[in-house]
């Protein structure tokens, strides 16, 4: 009688805490879908596609939740469920586990502007082409035939694998944080019982950290981004590597009606298109990428902005990749429409592998 009255205590007071999630529970979302075609020359022919069109999509809905624990605390937690075009399910050997961990979270508000964080693609990270103003995607050609470019949007940012971290205002500049992931596989997680082995994917690679700053620097119309991370060398019987380091920073300012902003991300030890063992060693490996943009804004619904970008390696015989971005955004009210044309020469620091892509995107948010 004694464990069914304690059970019965239990049950009802996870009814209770349901209830009050409820009632400050919001759902929202968005769906952008694309189209594009395009077509590159040069490279082996399994590196280009001549003719290619294809259309694109991601939708996601975000269930959040927020109010105060017990000692007064602030708190917020969420999860989204996100659905690009070629996820189906969370198979982990299928690598869409993504689609189920999407902005997944439990944030502790500390203490006024300290914030402790746990979940997955939430904290704040440098993920982002700041560069390609009035356009949409990376600013690269976003792969040719799956071989990927070597600029990095995000200067390969940990934030979307499970971990730790702590974000801190600092008064009038910006915020500033500091995240760990025991192992940095994006988006892949245990079972929350833990019946099952660790699998293979889980185990793929070691831990890493992430310092990020983000602000303004208190300078009106100013965007400010800082990051350094690293992944710990992984040491097996059968595989060794060293590490991998990453820094970026990134900024645009904006006055009246015109936006400049500029890019630099320095990429050791990772592979790429031009890569030929991963893990980091000084002055092998290395990738420099860096991008200007100006954009325009005609009217409060039409902007215009041309950016351009450039990738050097430090292996033998590899030309510098170059991309261009000419974009056109319009904002309709509920949907907002881009235009954008992206040329890239020696994608991949491949020579002679040039590529043009056109695109449309209609986004709308819900």
């Amino acid at each position: 009688m004694k464990n069914k009255l304690l059970t019965t205590a239990l049950v009802g007071s996870l009814v209770s805490l349901s209830s009050v999630a409820v009632a400050q529970t919001t759902i929202t979302g968005n769906l952008d879908l694309s189209f594009q075609t395009h077509s590159s020359s040069g490279g082996t022919a399994a590196q280009r596609l001549d003719s290619d069109r294809y259309f694109g999509k991601e939708s996601q809905i975000n269930i959040q939740n927020k109010g105060k624990l017990t000692n007064g605390m602030d708190y917020a937690a969420g999860f989204s469920i996100e659905l690009d075009g070629p996820d189906g399910n969370s198979n982990y050997s299928t690598g869409t586990v993504g689609a189920f961990a999407e902005n997944t979270y439990i944030d502790i508000t500390l203490t006024p502007g300290t914030m402790f964080t746990v979940g997955a693609d939430h904290v704040q990270n440098l993920d982002r082409n700041i560069t390609n103003l009035a356009g949409f995607g990376y600013l690269g050609i976003d792969g040719v035939n799956n071989v990927i470019s070597s600029y990095s949007k995000s200067g390969q940012s940990i934030y979307s694998a499970f971990g730790v971290g702590l974000v801190q205002d600092i008064a009038k500049i910006g915020k500033l944080s500091a995240y760990y992931v025991p192992t940095n596989n994006s988006a892949v997680a245990q079972n929350d019982i833990f019946n099952g082995v660790q699998t293979t994917a889980n185990g793929a690679n070691d831990s890493a950290y992430e310092f990020v700053f983000t602000g303004d620097l208190g300078i009106q119309g100013a965007q400010i981004g800082l990051a350094y991370n690293k992944q710990e060398g992984l040491d097996k019987p059968t595989q060794a590597r060293n590490d991998i380091i990453n820094k970026k920073i990134d900024g645009r300012y904006t006055v009246g009606q015109f936006t400049i902003a500029g890019d630099y991300v320095k990429m050791s030890g990772i592979t790429t298109g031009t890569g030929t063992t991963a893990g980091y060693t000084a002055g092998v490996n290395e990738h420099k990428s860096k991008s200007v943009g100006l954009g325009y804004a005609i009217n409060k619904d039409l902007s215009v902005s041309y950016a351009y970008g450039k990738t050097e390696t430090n292996k033998a015989a590899s030309p510098d990749e170059k991309n261009q971005v000419i974009a056109i955004g319009y904002n309709l009210g509920p949907i907002a429409v881009g235009l954008q044309y992206k040329n890239v020469d020696n994608h991949a620091n491949t020579s002679g592998l040039d590529a043009d892509a056109y695109a449309v995107r209609l986004s709308t948010k819900f």
